[in-house]
């Protein structure tokens, strides 16, 4: 028998065992250190590689010029002011001043870095701060409560030279607040929000999380293990064994990180408490069959040593191997924050599995009584001074609990059953119809961030931060974005067939306010989640619509002045309302720079229709604010032919709201109608943004998990049939696990979503159906082993086995289940409600299913069942091993 062989070397090399590990430790050292650069903490890279949404992305990045204050990808700053009942006082006027003044200041808010020659360089971290309006409750300025937005863009050559804007983010928030100190303004709070600074809040509280959730972890530890064994020194070794494994580990997650693929922050924490968890359990049960054996057989050092890896070594392997099958299984998935879960913690519990069997092994054939001081066996045994104290009682108290509950269980069996399929039935109901959230952004991070998200979403729309894009790639340009008398212009196709594609994509004036079964009509009805949809706007139209309607110009209206008039006209009347709030802001500049229709006017006395304006006007609308107008710029002329279009659409709840999700599958069905019936002029499209991929994550995670699923419960059937050598058996476990998920999902639900109005997170039930199969056979496996040990190999009827089983190993399997559980509910400490979502549902299901489950349902079951436990093929049956003498 293998295990017995594996008994042998350790007692014989354990010295040569302890040492490997301890060099394999000091080797993982520099991996161990650096595993936090290959964290990702992004939800954008959690998509497969052909996911449409991230291909939608790269097309975005490689024909769009990117605007220098795309609101998307720049920081946010954002300025929440209240003056009401003090005219527009203080914040108002503050919020409206701070644009100024921290322009005035950028130049001290520099970094410095080497050139490539050596040589020292500084250069100004942000090369744009722009304003991006002023938002009133409910759009009325007179309530003077509002927030005033403005986009800050880093220097590409700072970041190109090392900067890391996520990493910067307190650095610019403490510039603001100095800012805001220095010219006592008032009456206003400020939130630098954004895709970069939501990164840096998620990162920034994970580390505070994780070094609350491994305190807590290790002491709960401590004192339970402490206070089962009666000695702060055998406390201590399941924390320090499975320490060991963590750290080489975390070097293997390092390099898988470095060179496979993303991992995302989750995973360590996951990785954390499923390794001290399940780890620790395993420890324990070598060191509790070690004592048992020295305590109640009176065997010698040897032979309980022996025992403990022959035996307890048989169960922990098949139940690790449980959870490494149900781990292993998340792999296949093509959502990177599942698959590579599935593979840090696999192989995680692999390596502490190994360490229980080996390293802990170890140092217990070499310490052998003294890693129990100051506890001796012989005061455990009946009469002995450890008997008759507090231990003693305790003890024989869970004793006479366990008998009683097997008792219970085999003569109450039926009852026992019915009750259990009784609660699941409806468990299954509110598990099946129960609504899941979608918010990832909001589930995986908290802070100033998501509190400035928050707030916009009070006065404009919540989707402004991450916005959706619909993107064609066309068969014929629709015009080029080129040079006219010095100055950057869109001239549109007049030919077909870009003429007749130009007429169907842009916004006319007669879409803005009617269903004429253009796209951005379609866009803009039908949702009432949808906040703005920008497209692609041909200026000549929308000018010559706003002059009719304000009339010819006065006697003494200049061109310029009747030309800023109708312009904004359009910006004010026409345009969507955050996109009209930018062009008036470039309208209104006293900078030349970026008021060129000023400039342009001044230069020439053009009128408002004029060619040359109305092109600057499409260049600043469709490739500087929105970018809904792309291609590849021609090398020889330098102009770019528009091949490709976007529209953009923000939606009025946060962009990964639940309500939001349900808007992005509107607008798939919308840009597909639309591509269905303009076949001839569309070549691909693409549904992207962040809420976007994550909408397409959750549809492919739906998809895929059933056989994730099946392929977990296959592979442990097979499993648990080689090692139960059972037809029956098998089955039964597993529906056993899957009652008590169902259980927990359903409280989960209950909790969560009905109770606290968090919502659950559609990814938790999913994974947790797959995490439980695996370490909710911990404790199945390790209760089914010792029944099979006592029924097949020592000769006891079916119900002596059980009763046995179960009152010598349920103070084992309640201990671990309890170290288990606060392990997970740990997690529960998070600042994310994700994290705190998984830390109840697993703690839940592993108490339940190790203080209930196991204890009752499983012993009555198996009661019920009689000798078809044990029926299976008869040539698993020959060889009976022999227990170590």
């Amino acid at each position: 028998m293998i295990f017995e062989r594996l008994a042998d070397i350790i007692w014989k090399r354990s010295k040569l065992i302890i040492a490997i590990w301890i060099i394999l430790l000091i080797c993982a050292v520099p991996g161990l250190l650096k595993v936090g650069e290959v964290l990702d903490y992004s939800t954008d890279n959690m998509a497969g590689p052909h996911a449409e949404s991230l291909e939608g992305m790269d097309v975005m990045d490689q024909y769009f010029g990117s605007s220098s204050t795309s609101i998307d990808s720049a920081a946010i700053l954002v300025v929440s002011f209240n003056s009401a009942g003090n005219s527009a006082t203080d914040g108002e006027m503050g919020a409206m001043a701070i644009g100024n003044l921290v322009k005035a200041e950028l130049s001290k808010f520099t970094y410095t870095y080497k050139d490539e020659n050596g040589e020292q360089q500084t250069v100004g971290k942000i090369i744009a701060f722009q304003q991006y309006g002023t938002y009133y409750l409910n759009d009325d300025p007179s309530t003077h409560e509002g927030v005033a937005l403005y986009a800050i863009v880093y220097n590409s050559t700072a970041i190109d030279n090392g900067l890391i804007v996520s990493d910067d983010t307190q650095n610019l928030r403490d510039f603001i607040g100095n800012v805001l100190s220095e010219n006592n303004i008032s009456g206003v709070t400020t939130y630098v929000t954004g895709s970069q600074a939501i990164t840096f809040d998620t990162s920034t509280g994970a580390a505070k999380d994780i070094s609350k959730i491994d305190v807590f972890s290790i002491l709960m530890i401590l004192i339970l293990v402490g206070l089962f064994f009666r000695s702060f020194v055998t406390s201590a070794m399941p924390p320090i064994t499975i320490g060991a494994a963590f750290g080489i580990a975390m070097c293997v997650m390092f390099l898988i990180g470095s060179f496979l693929m993303n991992i995302p922050y989750m995973v360590e924490m996951m990785l954390v408490v499923s390794m001290l968890g399940a780890g620790c359990d395993y420890c324990i049960f070598i060191l509790a069959r070690y004592r048992e054996e020295r305590v109640r057989h009176g065997a010698d050092h040897e032979h309980a040593l022996k025992s403990a890896v022959t035996w307890a070594g048989e169960s922990i392997t098949t139940s690790g191997i449980a959870v490494i099958i149900g781990f292993g299984a998340m792999t296949i998935c093509s959502f990177s924050m599942v698959s590579s879960m599935g593979v840090v913690l696999a192989i995680g519990i692999i390596i502490a599995l190994l360490a229980a069997l080996t390293l802990i092994s170890s140092i217990l054939a070499l310490a052998g009584e003294k890693l129990f001081w100051p506890t001796r066996s012989e005061s455990l045994r009946e009469g002995g001074k450890a008997d008759r104290g507090w231990h003693g009682k305790v003890a024989r108290i869970g004793h006479r609990y366990f008998l009683r509950s097997v008792k219970f269980s085999i003569k109450r069996a039926k009852i026992i059953i019915l009750a259990a399929v009784l609660i699941t039935v409806p468990a299954v109901y509110i598990m099946s119809t129960s609504q899941s959230s979608y918010d990832m952004v909001g589930a995986m991070s908290s802070g100033e961030a998501i509190d400035g998200l928050q707030t916009m979403e009070g006065y404009s729309n919540g989707g402004a931060i991450s916005p959706n894009y619909g993107v064609f790639e066309l068969n014929d340009s629709i015009g080029e974005v080129t040079q006219s008398n010095g100055f950057p212009v869109i001239k549109w196709a007049d030919t077909e067939p870009g003429k007749g594609y130009l007429d169907s994509l842009t916004v006319s004036p007669t879409s803005l306010n009617s269903e004429d079964g253009s796209l951005y009509s379609q866009l803009t009805h039908g949702d009432d989640n949808v906040g703005e949809v920008w497209g692609v706007y041909q200026w000549s139209q929308l000018a010559a619509y706003a002059a009719a309607a304000i009339g010819s110009p006065t006697a003494t209206m200049s061109n310029l002045d009747y030309t800023i008039a109708v312009y904004s006209f359009v910006a004010t009347h026409i345009l969507p309302n955050s996109l009209g709030k930018q062009v008036m802001i470039v309208l209104t500049s006293t900078d030349p720079m970026q008021n060129i229709v000023a400039t342009y006017s001044a230069m020439t006395g053009a009128a408002y229709n004029d060619p040359t304006l109305t092109g600057i006007m499409d260049y600043v609308v469709n490739s500087v604010l929105t970018s809904s107008v792309g291609g590849t710029q021609d090398a020889a002329t330098g102009s770019t032919p528009i091949t490709f279009v976007k529209y953009t659409l923000i939606t009025k709840d946060q962009a990964m709201a639940d309500r939001s999700m349900d808007t992005i599958k509107f607008m798939d069905g919308k840009l597909n109608g639309f591509v269905n019936s303009h076949q001839d002029m569309i070549k691909a499209k693409w549904l992207t943004g962040s809420a976007a991929v994550m909408y397409e994550i959750s549809e492919q995670v739906n998809k895929e998990f059933l056989k994730v699923e099946v392929l977990a419960v296959v592979l442990i059937l097979i499993l648990l049939f080689f090692v139960m050598k059972s037809y029956v058996t098998p089955f039964r476990s597993v529906l056993t696990i899957l009652m008590s998920v169902v259980w927990t999902v359903a409280i989960t639900h209950i909790i969560f979503g009905s109770i606290l109005g968090d919502g659950v997170m559609w990814i938790i039930p999913i994974i947790l159906i797959v995490v439980c199969l695996g370490l909710g056979m911990d404790y199945d496996i390790l209760l089914t082993t010792r029944i099979k040990e006592n029924r097949l190999y020592k000769g006891k009827t079916n119900d002596e086995a059980i009763t046995y089983a179960v009152t010598h190993s349920g103070s084992v399997i309640t201990i671990c289940g309890l170290i288990m559980g606060g392990a997970f509910g740990t997690l529960m400490l998070s600042s994310t409600s994700m994290l705190q979502q998984f830390g109840f549902a697993l703690c839940f299901a592993i108490l339940v299913d190790a203080l209930l489950v196991r204890t009752y349902i499983v012993p009555a079951a198996m009661h019920l069942l009689g000798d078809l436990n044990w029926k299976g093929p008869k040539i698993l049956h020959r060889n009976t091993p022999k227990q170590p003498e």
